[in-house]
């Protein structure tokens, strides 16, 4: 240590310890680069997604359906299975409000969530607002789509499944 200057101050150097560390070599590293080897795998992967695909394809013959005609409807007209919770959401309540605000306010909340709940853990039990609120969102949109996939046919009507399965996948 240096000895203190009889104004207050120190000197920098005096502070620093005389043992410096050298600098040790650096080995090499295990470090494998983008490309070619991961770049590589991934055109693999996608080139064979895609054979896949058209071999299931061809093997089931993926029939689409008839061109349009406009003077014939089809039997039913519903949404996909996706949204077809939504869709059903649209039936109860006000468009504006079942297709816009309430999934708006529902994707909010839930990004919100996290930091409206200050639990002290990460465990389930110590979040227990988190875990009722996302389960309660989550039931009514499988309630939802549940019941506009399977139990819906021509007019928007009530069919039970077993009756006659309005389903296109």
């Amino acid at each position: 240590m240096s000895t203190p200057d009889p104004e207050g101050r120190y000197r920098l150097l005096g502070v620093v310890p005389r043992d410096v560390e050298l600098r040790k070599e650096q080995e090499p590293d295990d470090d494998v680069f983008t490309w070619p080897h991961l770049l590589v795998r991934h055109a693999v992967v996608a080139g064979v997604t895609v054979a896949v695909v058209f071999i299931l394809a061809i093997l089931f013959q993926a029939p689409l359906k008839d061109i349009a005609n406009p003077n014939q409807t089809p039997e039913v007209a519903k949404a996909p299975w996706y949204f077809a919770g939504l869709q059903e959401l649209l039936s109860h309540v006000q468009p504006m409000v079942a297709g816009v605000i309430a999934p708006t306010a529902a994707l909010l909340w839930l990004m919100f969530l996290p930091y409206l709940d200050r639990g002290k853990g990460w465990r389930i039990r110590d979040r227990k607002v988190v875990v009722v609120v996302f389960t309660a969102v989550a039931v009514a949109a499988l309630v939802l789509t549940v019941i506009g996939t399977f139990f819906r046919g021509p007019g928007w009507s009530w069919v039970w499944p077993w009756q006659h399965l309005y389903v296109e996948l």
